[in-house]
């Protein structure tokens, strides 16, 4: 499933369905976001990244026209979303961020309305209820008398029951288990395969850096940065840890920044060549050594402190 997801995460780069140009919200004399710009491509999962309060609900009520941009423009489809809300809703499926529905159906009631509101016909295919593990007693029940799992669960599907070719999701997986995380990934990557273009907006950065290849990184309502996860592991300088077999005082190499000593482990910043650093390696009563990848964590941290440091 990862190397058809590969493919087609590189093949639709020059088709943006998703394109923001220098949008700024307004909340009164509050920012909500100011001049943010990127796109998404056509067939890519985009990961939407920021904490609590960043401006990333704001930026997917901006998309699905639920708010009006201060200024800037936003283009779905080609189309720009103030002029076309209707037409490109209808090819859109949404889960909301603490996603609710009306108590007072059932969830199969609920789905029947979602369809009719749609204008499609009602139906679910078998196996992605199953896929999620809802029976027929479970969305028979009333909303109201679902469990927080359950619920998200049914969110999901009605995300997802009508084939949309963009889908826009809010923290997705609060509420599930890790095995019902691992079932949702497997639905991306299907969706993805078949074409659908997925923004998904989440604070969880491995859920991120597991199925997302490019990213944007909000904060404080401006964009930090927007690049592919491979190109921001290239920009940040690699970590080394070496292991001696016994101590050496005063251990310095060349091109890299001691950060900490635990014992006989050393952990390094690298900053200058390799090659001369890896000569000088050699010459070292090595026990262990270790170039550990970046993962999306540190890229995260690392950005948003350049960010307070400017």
């Amino acid at each position: 499933m990862r190397c058809k997801y590969t493919l087609i995460r590189t093949q639709k780069l020059n088709d943006p369905i998703i394109h923001i140009e220098k949008v700024t919200k307004y909340y009164g004399i509050i920012t909500g976001v100011k001049e943010i710009s990127f796109q998404v491509n056509r067939g890519e999962i985009f990961g939407f990244l920021g904490p609590n309060g960043a401006g990333k609900t704001t930026t997917i009520r901006l998309l699905l026209d639920l708010l009006r941009p201060t200024s800037g423009k936003i283009r779905i489809f080609g189309k720009d979303v103030k002029m076309n809300s209707y037409s490109i809703r209808q090819k859109c499926g949404y889960l909301q961020g603490n996603f609710s529905a009306y108590g007072n159906l059932s969830g199969k009631e609920f789905l029947r309305l979602c369809a009719d509101l749609r204008k499609v016909s009602f139906y679910i295919e078998p196996g992605l209820l199953e896929r999620f593990e809802l029976s027929d007693n479970d969305m028979s029940r009333k909303i109201s008398h679902l469990s927080h799992g359950t619920l998200q669960k049914l969110g999901i599907i009605q995300a997802f029951f009508h084939n949309p070719e963009l889908l826009i999701l809010d923290e997705p997986t609060i509420g599930l288990d890790p095995l019902m995380q691992e079932e949702f990934y497997s639905l991306l990557w299907e969706f993805q395969e078949k074409g659908s273009t997925i923004f998904l907006s989440s604070h969880n950065l491995s859920e991120v850096e597991k199925v997302c290849h490019r990213l944007a990184i909000i904060r404080k309502g401006e964009l930090v940065k927007a690049e592919s996860i491979e190109n921001l592991k290239k920009q940040l300088n690699r970590k080394l840890i070496i292991t001696l077999k016994h101590p050496i005082a005063g251990l310095k190499l060349p091109g890299a920044k001691l950060q900490k000593q635990h014992g006989l482990t050393y952990e390094f910043i690298v900053k200058g060549d390799l090659p001369v650093l890896l000569r000088a390696l050699e010459s070292l009563p090595l026990a262990d050594i270790v170039f550990p990848e970046p993962n999306l964590e540190e890229i995260f941290i690392n950005f948003y402190k350049d960010k307070d440091n400017e």
